[in-house]
């Protein structure tokens, strides 16, 4: 039962922060054929981490919502890959 308050709590973590940064929640919709999670992608990834960081219910609320933007972060830093 502990895990899934430490989910829940990742995924609020989330949500909270599509609201603080951008004033907002977006909702999920599909543009050309591919669809965008909006913010149910960011709770899922926020539920993850705050699932997998260390056992409270603050650090995995927390988690959740420093988590997406610490993958943002280092899919940018990526570099691109050329196939030849």
């Amino acid at each position: 039962m502990e895990i899934v308050f430490l989910f829940v709590a990742g995924a609020f973590g989330a949500l909270a922060k599509d609201v603080v940064i951008d004033n907002r929640i977006q909702l999920p919709k599909i543009i050309d054929g591919s669809l965008g999670l909006g913010f149910i992608g960011a709770m899922l990834v926020g539920g993850f981490v705050g699932w997998a960081i260390d056992g409270s219910f603050i650090t995995a609320a927390l988690a959740g919502f420093a988590g997406l933007s610490a993958i943002e972060n280092l899919l940018l830093k990526r570099p691109t890959l050329k196939i030849e």
